[in-house]
């Protein structure tokens, strides 16, 4: 069977980069993703970890290299591979400041054709512990409280693969603890996390990819 997702000697450098031949961010990845696994990213600042998830969600296309989806180039089933993937690049970003809690939940159900109610909504803010703040404006929210509304939209559709860069990032010890059931209860998604938290992505029994100068290592 194939894998889920293959990174095939994938290669990126930023196109606006100083200099007539911008240094590689990503120099030959490859790598396979199983269904139903977890699979950490770790390296240490620059080593191209982010640069690695936005490929994987479409935001950056390679310089060179291929990233294939169940055995097809994504460039051949973009909006199926899409369909399947859930992307959340943690807070601060991600969310719009005017709009509440609920409001950017439903908006962003809508705009995978989903049709979340007010209530709906409500359920999936009262799995993150933010029952309370449904009606808060986004830019009211604290780091913690941004990063807990990342979760919410994990739940918002059943993608088969979650992308998730610094879950962590903010949160307190009840919000890890919280993030982690939720890793833990969802066995039938496939999670590929990017995390500077060893210990957390240790309790969370994920194979681990090192990266070093954009190399697999």
């Amino acid at each position: 069977m194939s894998p889920l997702l293959e990174l095939a000697d994938l290669w990126y450098a930023y196109p606006h980069a100083a200099g007539p031949d911008p240094v590689p961010v990503l120099r030959g990845v490859s790598a396979e993703v199983h269904e139903g696994e977890t699979l950490s990213i770790v390296g240490g600042n620059g080593s191209g970890k982010s640069t690695l998830l936005k490929i994987l969600a479409t935001l950056l296309r390679p310089t060179a290299g291929e990233l294939r989806h169940r055995g097809q180039p994504i460039g051949a089933v973009p909006a199926a591979y899409r369909a399947d993937v859930n992307y959340s690049a943690g807070a601060p970003l991600g969310f719009y400041p005017r709009l509440t809690a609920a409001e950017n939940l439903r908006f962003f159900s809508g705009l995978k054709g989903g049709s979340l109610t007010s209530g709906q909504a409500g359920g999936l803010l009262d799995r993150v512990g933010l029952a309370d703040q449904a009606d808060v404006l986004y830019a009211r929210f604290s780091l913690g409280m941004r990063q807990r509304l990342h979760l919410a939209r994990l739940l918002l559709e059943p993608s088969a693969l979650w992308i998730v860069d610094e879950p962590t990032n903010g949160l307190d010890t009840d919000g890890v603890r919280l993030l982690e059931d939720l890793l833990r209860n969802t066995p039938d998604r496939t999670k590929v996390i990017v995390s500077h938290d060893r210990e957390f992505l240790h309790r969370t029994g994920a194979r681990t990819l090192v990266l070093k100068e954009g190399r697999v290592v």
